[in-house]
């Protein structure tokens, strides 16, 4: 018996070292999309990183799931950024949207639990309203969301607040702009192997790609307070500014939400806390299953 369980052991596939991950290019039009995926079954989790980054951003994410009977892992560089082609283009949100469908198809993948960070959570919703069926839920980490104040006067002030933030990004020389902003996104506790990590990607963002996705993320009409019905996951943190009543908006956003805020955290919760966020998927992949 005991032979026949060492064999039958030997026999199952195993999961690859981060390291050992092969990477993968799905075509989007003339753009490829690289990303890379390990595991088998009926369940996907992809994940989408944020401005900036790449799939390296998950690390802690894939070696807690990986091998995980059942569930697929899927790592997406966005284009524009990691390993994907990085056309003079419109990065709108619904080309990012694209590139996770043109995944999916390369993949073989029909439905998934979407996990989004930063920039990562409005894609990851446009790609829903786009796609509903193919969604089963939702983990936003620290998301971007640009949401108007209801009194009218603060409202366009703060547009106008948010389209200068976007223009700092129009440079011809982004790199110092991504300097400061990555100082920005700490929190008190927040380990100096994480920022270590956005400054040795984020600065690198061509200024044209960086200019484009911010000036298409603040434009108001993806921010109509449409709601997403799947259940969704909202983990944040007070040190990326939330607003005393953001739970409030978030529950306006997504009737079947799960809510957390952490205080001391920076904005990288997935690399900062990976037991918070992984925690947060399982939770989510058992509210589906």
């Amino acid at each position: 018996m005991f032979l026949a369980v060492a064999i039958l052991a030997a026999c199952q596939p195993q999961e690859k070292a981060w390291d050992e991950l092969e990477s993968h290019y799905a075509t989007m039009d003339s753009v490829r999309v690289h990303y890379k995926i390990s595991g088998q079954g009926d369940t996907a989790v992809i994940f989408v990183h944020g401005l900036g980054c790449d799939l390296n951003t998950w690390q802690a994410q894939y070696e807690a799931f990986a091998g995980r009977k059942g569930l697929r892992l899927v790592l997406i560089d966005l284009p524009g950024f990691g390993q994907s082609d990085k056309p003079d283009t419109n990065y709108s949100l619904e080309f990012f949207a694209q590139a996770i469908e043109s995944v999916m198809a390369d993949a073989g993948i029909g439905r998934a639990v979407l996990v989004g960070h930063s920039l990562g959570t409005p894609i990851c919703r446009e790609f829903t309203f786009a796609h509903p069926d193919q969604v089963l839920g939702l983990l936003d980490i620290d998301g971007v969301y640009v949401l108007l104040p209801t009194d009218s006067a603060m409202a366009e002030q703060y547009k106008l607040a948010m389209r200068s933030f976007a223009n700092g990004f129009c440079q011809e020389d982004v790199k110092d702009y991504f300097a400061g902003f990555v100082s920005s996104l700490s929190g008190p506790e927040t380990p100096q192997a994480v920022t270590d990590y956005a400054m040795s990607v984020m600065p690198n963002t061509p200024g044209f790609v960086a200019c484009s996705t911010m000036g298409n993320l603040v434009d108001m009409r993806y921010w109509t307070g449409r709601q997403i019905a799947v259940p969704v996951s909202v983990v944040c943190t007070q040190n990326s500014g939330l607003e005393p009543d953001n739970k409030q908006r978030m529950q306006e956003l997504y009737p079947n939400l799960t809510y957390t805020e952490l205080t001391t955290c920076g904005h990288f919760i997935h690399m900062e806390q990976p037991e918070t966020i992984n925690q947060a998927i399982d939770a989510l992949l058992n509210t589906i299953q």
